[in-house]
């Protein structure tokens, strides 16, 4: 189960490249306006989650190959949660 969670974890953290795109679209303003969640912030919770799933997916490696998903995963949607973060704080801080 946990190298299934691992790999999980990590086409999940190539799906936040393609939701951020897509939350910055213009069609993520008539989201805002429907629903009043900004697209970001589900970005952002989707980025945390997939952070937290690549450090239980850590638990039990075995071989290189899947520490290696696994830091990556980690060191990515740290990153991307950090750059998800600066532009929501900024931009509330400027809207």
């Amino acid at each position: 189960m946990k190298n299934n969670l691992n790999v999980w974890s990590f086409l999940l953290s190539f799906c936040c490249i393609p939701a951020f795109f897509i939350a910055t679209s213009s069609v993520s303003q008539s989201f805002n306006e429907i629903t009043g969640i900004h697209p970001l912030d589900i970005v952002l919770g989707m980025a945390v989650s997939t952070f937290f799933l690549g450090l239980i997916g850590l638990k039990d490696v075995r071989e290189w190959k899947v520490m290696t998903r696994s830091v990556f995963t980690i060191i990515f949607t740290s990153g991307f949660s950090l750059v998800l973060l600066s532009i929501i704080f900024v931009g509330r801080l400027l809207g």
